[in-house]
């Protein structure tokens, strides 16, 4: 099932894809700004994020159109521009594959680099989980999304909840590391732990092994980052403390709980 938002020159806009198109859109401005403060141009940005964009569109379209006519799409190409479908996973590989390739071919500092691309991920990911469709395992709480017969957990709308509070706290941070890649070890650690909160409540049965990996990533992940972080020196500027430091905190709860109540809104409209 796929939401239609709207209709532009008869053609049918898909929430998922709206939705992933406006995280890229805004995920790469905030990169590009991000990027400045860490010595990136903007051009270098903007090329990293088409590269990565096409490589995920084409990895999940040559998959998807795979599945369906085998190495016979050689003789015909034409049938990947004859739909939109595409597989997720597939095109996450092959962006992820590119990723590693640009960063170690162009780029010197590779984990400052990721640090700029980080947390722009974190909100890519929320607003493309924000647009999914894909919903969880029944369930008799009132929150459930109705679908008749069935009452369904808003998978979605956890996942995006959750990968915006990722997202907002990276963000927060970002101008206090202590060194390079502080931010992406922290990305994998909580996203493990994201990814470990969310499996009870998919479709598939959470009874598998992968709650054990996730839950071991995280670990792992957690453990590598707090050991740089107690072996990374402290600068004097980063020993300064706000007086007035708890008025930004709440200042930060409260726009994550406005955030959060506009995404309960969308999500729910979708659906009703």
């Amino acid at each position: 099932m796929e939401n239609i938002l709207f209709y532009f020159a008869n053609f049918p806009v898909y929430s998922y894809g709206a939705m992933l198109g406006l995280g890229l859109l805004i995920g790469s401005c905030l990169a590009q700004q991000e990027g400045k403060r860490k010595g990136f141009g903007p051009d270098f940005i903007f090329n990293f994020v088409v590269g990565v964009a096409l490589a995920f569109m084409l990895g999940g379209r040559i998959y998807t159109v795979y599945q369906v006519h085998g190495w016979r799409m050689i003789l015909y190409p034409w049938v990947l521009f004859s739909g939109l479908q595409m597989d997720e996973r597939a095109g996450g590989i092959a962006a992820g594959v590119y990723a590693i390739y640009f960063v170690l071919r162009y780029v010197s500092n590779g984990a400052a680099f990721l640090d700029v691309l980080t947390p722009p991920v974190a909100l890519i990911q929320s607003l493309g989980y924000l647009g999914s469709s894909v919903l969880g395992r029944q369930t008799f709480s009132p929150w459930g999304v109705n679908l008749g017969e069935f009452n369904l957990h808003p998978l979605p709308l956890y996942a995006a909840l959750i990968y915006y509070v990722v997202f907002s706290f990276l963000w927060r941070m970002r101008r206090n590391l202590r060194y390079d890649g502080q931010l992406f070890l922290g990305y994998l650690a909580l996203s493990a732990l994201a990814q470990r909160i969310l499996i009870p409540f998919r479709e598939e049965s959470p009874e598998t092994v992968l709650p054990w990996l996730y839950t071991l990533a995280f670990v792992v992940f957690g453990l590598v980052w707090l050991y740089l972080f107690t072996q990374a020196p402290l600068t004097d500027m980063r020993r300064r403390r706000d007086l007035r430091s708890w008025r930004s905190w709440v200042a930060y709860l409260v726009s994550l709980m406005g955030v959060g109540f506009l995404m309960m809104r969308f999500f729910y409209w979708r659906f009703s």
